[in-house]
């Protein structure tokens, strides 16, 4: 139905100008989305050439290989050292809290930033008591170099036994690949003071070895 005017005849019509007509501003905006996610952004393959894991490949099938760490079965996981943990700084006289224990983070990629895939590597350093200090002058430590990259052998858990804990998992640190400055080769080191270190487990060796003769010794004169 036509509009009408005020003296009840129809309405005049308007006339739309060429302007009017014409697109108008809004029909030349044009719409950017932005690109789509990149689904596969972080994503390597799940083991390196040599076998060992990768972050990556560790995590895509996290409940499995958690069981697996949790069990006591260690794998071989290859990454770069992104961060290594310092721990703060106390003002002389001021009571601090202790830091935490040493802990490493390591990643996939050489250039990767944030923690978001990174994972923690941790239990590689043991207190050495003052008196047990000259067994272990000799032995190498276990060092690391931000963005150099090492091959690690431990257990891949949700809970170290230092008491770390991450939801997606991290290596309980038991020996990594390095150049023995005694031998100059490259070897599996472990951590000073570790009780899998091979001179620990030598003098364990040793004291249970000494015990048996003593109680064999004892057996026989009580015969």
């Amino acid at each position: 139905m036509a509009p009408w005017g005020c003296g009840g005849e129809p309405a005049p019509k308007v006339k739309k100008s060429q302007e009017d007509e014409g697109p108008s501003a809004a029909d030349n905006v044009k719409f950017e989305l932005p690109p789509p996610p990149d689904f596969d952004e972080g994503k390597v393959a799940e083991k390196w050439e040599d076998g060992a894991w990768s972050i990556y490949g560790l995590r895509k099938d996290l409940e499995e290989n958690v069981k697996i760490g949790d069990a006591g079965q260690e794998i071989e996981l290859k990454g770069f050292v992104q961060d290594i943990y310092e721990p703060p700084v106390c003002p002389e006289g001021e009571k601090c809290p202790p830091g935490k224990q040493p802990h490493i983070w390591i990643t996939d990629k050489a250039d990767e930033k944030g923690k978001k895939r990174a994972m923690m590597v941790v239990g590689y350093r043991f207190t050495i008591p003052d008196y047990d200090a000259k067994r272990w002058e000799k032995v190498p430590d276990v060092v690391f170099e931000k963005g150099k990259q090492y091959t690690f052998k431990g257990k891949f858990k949700r809970f170290s036994d230092q008491g770390f804990a991450d939801a997606r998992g991290l290596l309980d640190f038991t020996y990594y690949k390095a150049i023995d400055p005694a031998t100059g080769t490259e070897g599996w080191i472990a951590p000073k003071a570790a009780a899998w270190h091979p001179i620990e487990l030598l003098r364990v060796e040793e004291e249970q070895r000494k015990l048996v003769e003593k109680v064999n010794k004892g057996n026989k004169k009580g015969k």
